[in-house]
């Protein structure tokens, strides 16, 4: 039988085991969390805290075509991998209307190309906390798709270019015209590609590709980003709407090009590069296909006929920067069509281009260095040599597809492209007939040949002289228009046979003596106050007393400007209000 004190220790018992237990289960709890408090963390970006107070965008265009957009904050998901955009307390949307309409920026300079759409998901800046891993770029970062980064005329036309006008355009400074500090970034997709080295180029940092970006599955913050590419220095549209050819307002000429393989020179070291000789020819050399048969009868007939020495050129032998820095120096270029001729945009002024065309292949179709040749500033002559005859083709038609083969297509469609003697215009990118004639291997006919060099060469003679010879020539110049003419005065003039006329007097823009004006003349419209219509008159000179339409009493509004050699038209000087006073006859 138990008593008080049995119980008591029993009870007192229980409780002192029941309490060690908790303490040392406590103490157990306390040193983990202690180990784990000691363990060290990684620091917080400061940059984070800026980024969890939203994304922000400025916008400037009126559609993805002509679109150009700044990010502050911009993030991309690795794992959905997608663009996102965290709206938060200081975030700001500027421009952003037919987001959808088909997107809000192309990400390449081939305009509205379904497959170069930029997106952004929208998240609220909460969600941030859900990413783990979070790593930021600080700095200026320029996001853009590369459209065929294995093709040198799509590199240097559709990258290269935009990428260093649109980087002159975000990055000038009072440091200078360009900024090397910052970072490209590569969404394509693609491999870094044989051409990756001209990329670098523009940064003293690598390129960031996107499979970088998905293999660090981090989410990527950039805390100041651009996005996509300007396309004022393209020149030529691939025919995806509308057959292939010039794009319609160029805008881009000779002089932004020289600039560009300028900076081309100095970034790649070509500028130090010398060529004892003065005077040669490059010929391009294809190896694997659209091959010239005969090319050592086509170097022999150059180098005899012009005696000059032909020195060739292939991909497979020459880097970009050594074709760059033989050409950079020839006199003439000589090529089967290709993207090689994209080079031509650093030959010297004054040089020839001469592209081959194999048979049924039209030049007047494919012309994007004829195009390249023309713009304005370049002063390169430009001809084409096309392959008449049939019987100087060789044909692939078991290639595969898309080498030109024709097996894949039924025997009525393959016997009309044979029968056929030139490829008709079409769209991109897959025109069976199209791909059959530009594969072919062509044996060049030398006389005809040589005729076509010799007509460009004369041409380019005529053209250094000013004055043109069988093609056509124009002569470019950059337009610097003349500011607003000064000091109208208006007087009325007693005439001859008793009637008013209106004297008007002013005096030229006073940057006319900058200008190389040839021709300096002033238009000038008089308009009658309280009616629509008004008379234009154009003048060689800067006074003249107008007579036709013109009453004594009444009030007139006139406009005056200048025009320079004709096409260069200045801007209005403000209207000048003139009151034509009722004479008094003389007694």
């Amino acid at each position: 039988m138990l008593n008080l004190d049995m119980i008591l220790k029993v009870t007192w018992l229980v409780t002192t085991v029941g309490f060690a237990v908790l303490l040392s289960d406590y103490l157990i709890l306390r040193q983990q969390q202690c180990t784990e408090d000691t363990t060290e963390r990684p620091p917080k970006p400061p940059e984070l805290d800026h980024v969890q107070q939203g994304s922000s965008v400025w916008c400037y265009g009126d559609n993805n075509t002509n679109r150009m957009c700044k990010f502050s904050n911009l993030c991309f998901s690795p794992q959905y991998q997608q663009f996102v955009f965290f709206h938060g307390e200081q975030t700001v949307t500027h421009g952003i209307h037919n987001r959808f309409q088909p997107a809000l920026v192309d990400l390449s300079s081939v305009p509205d190309h379904n497959t170069q759409y930029f997106q952004y998901v929208d998240l609220p800046a909460s969600a941030l906390t859900d990413f783990k891993k979070v790593k930021i770029y600080p700095g200026t970062s320029l996001i853009f798709n590369r459209f065929n980064p294995d093709n040198l005329m799509h590199v240097f036309h559709d990258d290269l270019l935009p990428i260093y006008s649109t980087l002159r355009q975000i990055t000038a400074s009072d440091l200078g015209p360009f900024n090397l500090n910052s970072r490209l970034v590569i969404m394509e997709g693609w491999r870094p590609g044989e051409f990756v080295d001209l990329y670098q180029m523009f940064s003293t940092e690598d390129p960031i590709f996107k499979q970088d970006l998905l293999d660090s599955g981090e989410l990527a913050c950039f805390t100041n980003a651009y996005v996509g590419l300007s396309k004022a220095t393209t020149w030529y549209q691939y025919g995806f709407k509308v057959p292939q050819g010039p794009k319609e307002n160029i805008t881009v000429t000779g002089k932004e090009i020289r600039q560009f393989t300028d900076f081309v020179y100095v970034r790649l070291g070509i500028e130090n590069i010398s060529l004892t000789e003065t005077k040669y020819i490059v010929l391009f050399s294809r190896r694997l296909n659209r091959l010239i048969v005969n090319e050592v009868d086509v170097t022999i007939a150059l180098a005899r006929e012009f005696d000059m020495r032909v020195i060739t050129l292939s991909m497979e032998s020459h880097t970009v920067p050594q074709q760059i820095a033989v050409i950079r120096k020839a006199s003439m270029l000589v090529g089967m069509h290709g993207s090689f001729l994209t080079l031509a945009m650093f030959l010297p002024p004054g040089a020839v281009v001469v592209e081959l065309f194999p048979y049924a292949v039209n030049p007047e179709h494919y012309a994007p260095y004829r195009t390249l040749a023309s713009l304005p500033g370049m002063e390169l002559t430009y001809a084409a040599w096309r392959n008449t005859e049939q019987q100087n083709t060789i044909t692939y038609p078991y290639n595969p597809w898309d080498l030109g083969g024709l097996a894949h297509l039924d025997t009525a469609e393959q016997d009309a492209i044979l029968r056929s003697t030139e490829v008709p215009r079409h769209l991109c990118c897959r025109n069976p007939e199209w791909l059959f004639r530009i594969y072919q291997d062509t044996v060049v006919d030398i006389p005809s040949f040589l005729k076509t060099v010799n007509t460009a060469m004369k041409d380019a003679e005529a053209n250094k002289q000013g004055t043109c010879g069988t093609s056509t020539c124009e002569e470019h110049y950059e337009k610097i228009y003349p500011g607003q003419i000064v000091d109208v005065t208006c007087q009325t003039v007693r005439l001859s046979d008793g009637h008013v006329g209106l004297q008007l007097s002013w005096q030229p823009p006073w940057n006319l003596q900058y200008l190389n004006a040839k021709d300096t003349g002033y238009e000038v419209w008089i308009q009658e106050q309280g009616k629509a219509s008004y008379m234009p008159w154009i003048l060689p000179f800067t006074s003249h007393v107008f007579s036709e339409g013109i009453e004594a009493g009444h009030d007139y509004n006139v406009w005056v400007r200048c025009i320079v050699n004709g096409t260069v038209v200045g801007p209005f000087a403000d209207a000048v209000q003139c009151v034509l006073k009722v004479h008094e006859p003389q007694k």
